[in-house]
C-alpha cells in the first residue's frame, strides 16, 4: 500500500490520503469508498513483480539487489512470532549505499512504523549465503527510527545516527574506480560545489611493498566532461613535457609525494585526510574547477582514461623487489556540499524519513572479487531479512490499545490501518469511531484459539475497506457494516470460550410464512458446477528463522474425493505462514461448498433490531406438492445483509446454514470432525 508524497525519496508504507480518502457517506456504507486507480503511476510500480518485498526463488548465483526509488511503496511489516510460528522474511530495496574506509555501508527501508525487533546477522542472507565476513569482520547491523513528529520538529537531523552514511542524497562516501595495469578510467569529480576527501586502498596479494603501476604517457588521454574536448596536450604543454612517452604515472607510490619508500602494502589505505581515531573528519574545501583542473586548460571538471600500464615490482631500487601481486589500487571519495555531513545544519529538510525504520549494513557484503587481478567488486545480492516482530500498534486485541507492541492479530492491523489515514488526512473524519471495538477482544482471541494468525508484508497501494473485507474471511471473520458502525463478525457460530461451536444452536429468530410479507420471499439456488467436488490448494509462506523463507502450498480435500477433482487455488501468502491456519480455511469453504446449497432474501415487519450479520436465524413454511402433501418446510440460515427501511419493514439476505437433527452445524462439524486429506 502506498502513501507517496510528490517528490518523496520514499513513498509512506499505508493508504494514500487522496486516493484512499473515505468520505462520511462511506462510513455509513451509502458509498463505497472507491479503489485505487490501477492507471496511477505508484499501482503500476507496486504490481511490479521485481518491486515486491516478498521473498521469491533464489538462484544458486543470487540475484541483484533491488534499488530504491522515488516513490517506491514502503510496505508495513506487520507480525509477531509466538510458539515457534510467525514472523517474515523481507526483501527490502536498497536506498543508499556508501563506503566508509573501504567498509560498505548499506541502507534499506524495512517499513513504515516502527518496527519492534532488531535483525540479527545469523537471519540475514545476501543472496542464497547466510551474511558473512568477507574481510575478517562480521558485518553489523543497526536499525534506526524517528517519529513523524520527532523529525518535523527537527527536519534537519538526520535520523541515521552512525556518521557512516548521511541522510542528504548529496553527501556520500564512495567506491570509485580501481586503479590496475590493465587500465581504468577516472571521471572529473565537482569540486566547486562539494567538500571532498580521497582515500585509495592497495588490493592484492602477498609482499607489495616495492610494487606500483606504471602508465606512459602515451596510454594517457584526457577529455572535458562537459564539452568533450581532448586536453590531453594542454596537459603535456603544462607540464613542459614534449614527448609524452618519457613521462610515467606511478600508482601505489608510497608516499604520493616527498622521498620515495616503494609501495604500499595490500590492505593498506591511503587517504588524503587523516581521520582523527577513525572518527569522520572535516573534508577537503571546495575550490574552483578553474584551480582544480587548470592544468588543463577548462573550467570544467576532467575525465582520464589510462591503458596498457605494467607492474614495476622494485620501484625503489635500493630494495629488494616485491614478491606478491600487486592488484590495483581501489578509489574511494567523499561528496558532501557541507563539510560535516554528519551535521549539516539548517536549510536541509530530511522528513521523509520520518515514521520509517530503516536497516543499515556496516560490512563487505560484496560479491566475492579477484584481488589479485584488481577486481574490486561493488555489486551485491539481494538481501532477505527476518523479522520476528513487527511494526508496533495499538493493542485492541489485548483490550488496552493505550499499549503498543508487536501482533499478529488482524483486528490490529485493521484498527492501525485505519489510524494511519485518519493520521494522514487531518479533513477526514475520525475514521476508527465508527468502528464497533467492543468486540475486537473477543474476535482476536477467536483467531488465537482456532490459530489464524496475521504475519505478513502489507506492499501495495489499495483500499482500506476493501482489503480489510477481503482479508477478514482468511481468519473466519466478515467486516460488516450495521447502524453505521463498523463491525467484525464470526463466520461460524462460537462459544463462550470463543472456539467454534460445534454444540446444538439456537435460532436467534424464527420467521414463517405469518411474518414474511407476501410476495418477497426468494430463493437463489447455487450453480451446478460450483456444488462439485474440488480439491482447495493454498498458497502461504513459510517461516523459519534458519533460512528464508518461500512460499509452499497445501492442498486440501475430503478424503471420500479422488484426487484427480479439480484443483481451486487461493492466495494467502500475504497473511499466512502456518500450515494449520491454511488447511483450517481449505477445510471452511470445502465444508461450506457441501453443505450451502442456496441463498433467500425476504422482508418482514417484525422488530429485528435484535439480529446482526452472521446470526443463525429459522424459516418454517409450509409445503404443499401436486399430491397434497402437506408438511412443514424448516431450513437455518446465516444473515448476510440486514437492512431496516423507515417504514418499519426489514429486509433480510441470507445463506444456507443447515444444521442436523441434533441442531449442530453441518459446516462447523465437518471443520472440526470430517475426514480430509491434505498434501
Amino acid at each position: 500500500m502506498t502513501f507517496s508524497a510528490s517528490g518523496s525519496k520514499f513513498g509512506r508504507g499505508a493508504i494514500s490520503s487522496a486516493a484512499d480518502r473515505v468520505s462520511q457517506k462511506a462510513q455509513e456504507q451509502k458509498v463505497r469508498q472507491q479503489p485505487s486507480k490501477l492507471v496511477n503511476i505508484a499501482q503500476r510500480s507496486d504490481d511490479a513483480v521485481e518491486k515486491s518485498k516478498k521473498p521469491r526463488a533464489i538462484k544458486i548465483e543470487g540475484e541483484e539487489q533491488k534499488t530504491a526509488a522515488a516513490g517506491d511503496t514502503v510496505p508495513i511489516v506487520f507480525c509477531k512470532r509466538d510458539s515457534n510460528v510467525g514472523g517474515v522474511w523481507l526483501q527490502p530495496p536498497l536506498s543508499k549505499q556508501g563506503s566508509y574506509n573501504f567498509v560498505g555501508i548499506f541502507l534499506y527501508p524495512l517499513s513504515q512504523g516502527e518496527i519492534t525487533s532488531t535483525p540479527v546477522t545469523t537471519n540475514t542472507y545476501v543472496g542464497p549465503d547466510q551474511i558473512q565476513a568477507r574481510s575478517g569482520t562480521v558485518p553489523t547491523i543497526n536499525k534506526y527510527y524517528s517519529t513523524a513528529a520527532a523529525m518535523a520538529s527537527s527536519p534537519s537531523s538526520c535520523p541515521i545516527t552512525s556518521g557512516k552514511i548521511f541522510c542528504d542524497y548529496n553527501s556520500n562516501y564512495f567506491i570509485a574506480e580501481t586503479v590496475k595495469a590493465s587500465g581504468y578510467v577516472h571521471y572529473g569529480r565537482d569540486f566547486a560545489s562539494s567538500h571532498t576527501d580521497n582515500a585509495f586502498l592497495t588490493i592484492g596479494s602477498g609482499d607489495t611493498t616495492n610494487s606500483v603501476i606504471e602508465f606512459t604517457g602515451d596510454n594517457y588521454q584526457a577529455w572535458d566532461s562537459v564539452t568533450g574536448t581532448d586536453v590531453t596536450a594542454s596537459f603535456f604543454s603544462f607540464l613542459g613535457i614534449s614527448d609524452p612517452s618519457s613521462y610515467i604515472f606511478t600508482r601505489n607510490r608510497n608516499p604520493r609525494i616527498g622521498t620515495l619508500i616503494g609501495g604500499f602494502p595490500v590492505g593498506n589505505i591511503d587517504r588524503g585526510i587523516v581521520l582523527a581515531g577513525g572518527a569522520l573528519g572535516q573534508l577537503f574545501a571546495k575550490q574552483s574547477h578553474a584551480v582544480a583542473y587548470g592544468e588543463f586548460g577548462t573550467t570544467n571538471p576532467v575525465n582520464e582514461k589510462f591503458t596498457n600500464g605494467t607492474v614495476n615490482n622494485q620501484k625503489n631500487t635500493s630494495n629488494s623487489a616485491s614478491t606478491g601481486t600487486l592488484g590495483g589500487n581501489v578509489a574511494e571519495y567523499a561528496a558532501s556540499p557541507v563539510s560535516d555531513p554528519t551535521n549539516p545544519g539548517s536549510g536541509f529538510d530530511f522528513t521523509d524519513y520520518g515514521d520509517i525504520t530503516f536497516l543499515e549494513i556496516q560490512g563487505n557484503i560484496y560479491d566475492e572479487s579477484n584481488h589479485d587481478q584488481g577486481e574490486y567488486k561493488v555489486s551485491t545480492r539481494q538481501l532477505s531479512v527476518y523479522i520476528d516482530q513487527g511494526v508496533k500498534v495499538p493493542l485492541y486485541s489485548a483490550g488496552t490499545p493505550g499499549t503498543t507492541g508487536a501482533s499478529n492479530q488482524f483486528v490490529d492491523l485493521a484498527m492501525y490501518l485505519f489510524s494511519i489515514i485518519k493520521r494522514s488526512d487531518a479533513t477526514t473524519a475520525a475514521i476508527a469511531s465508527p468502528i464497533d471495538t467492543s468486540n475486537l477482544q473477543t474476535s482476536a482471541t477467536f483467531n488465537s484459539n482456532i490459530g489464524a494468525l496475521f504475519n505478513g508484508i502489507i506492499e501495495q497501494s489499495v483500499n482500506i475497506i476493501d482489503f480489510v473485507s477481503t482479508m477478514a474471511p482468511f481468519f473466519l471473520l466478515q467486516f460488516v457494516s450495521e447502524n453505521g458502525r463498523y463491525a467484525f463478525r464470526p463466520l461460524l457460530p462460537i462459544t463462550t470460550g470463543n472456539q467454534i461451536d460445534g454444540t446444538a444452536l439456537t435460532a436467534s429468530a424464527t420467521f414463517t410464512e405469518a411474518n414474511i410479507l407476501p410476495g418477497s420471499y426468494q430463493k437463489q439456488y447455487d450453480s451446478a458446477d460450483s456444488r462439485r467436488d474440488i480439491q482447495i490448494s493454498v498458497a502461504f509462506r513459510e517461516v523459519k528463522k534458519e533460512r528464508v523463507g518461500l512460499q509452499k502450498t497445501r492442498t486440501v480435500r475430503f478424503s471420500t474425493v479422488s484426487n484427480d477433482v479439480p484443483v481451486e487455488q487461493v492466495d494467502m501468502t500475504d497473511c499466512c505462514t502456518s500450515e494449520a491456519h491454511a488447511d483450517l480455511y481449505a477445510k471452511y469453504l470445502l465444508a461450506k461448498r457441501k453443505h450451502s446449497t442456496h441463498s433467500i432474501s425476504f422482508d418482514t415487519p417484525l422488530l429485528t433490531t435484535s439480529l446482526t450479520v452472521n446470526d443463525v436465524i429459522k424459516i418454517q413454511r409450509q409445503r404443499k406438492n401436486s399430491v397434497g402433501d402437506d408438511r412443514t418446510e424448516t431450513d437455518h440460515y446465516q444473515i448476510t445483509s440486514i437492512r431496516h427501511e423507515s417504514n418499519g419493514v426489514s429486509s433480510i439476505s441470507a445463506i444456507h446454514f443447515p444444521l442436523n437433527a441434533s441442531n449442530i452445524s453441518q459446516i462447523s462439524n465437518e471443520i472440526l470432525n470430517g475426514s480430509f486429506t491434505t498434501i
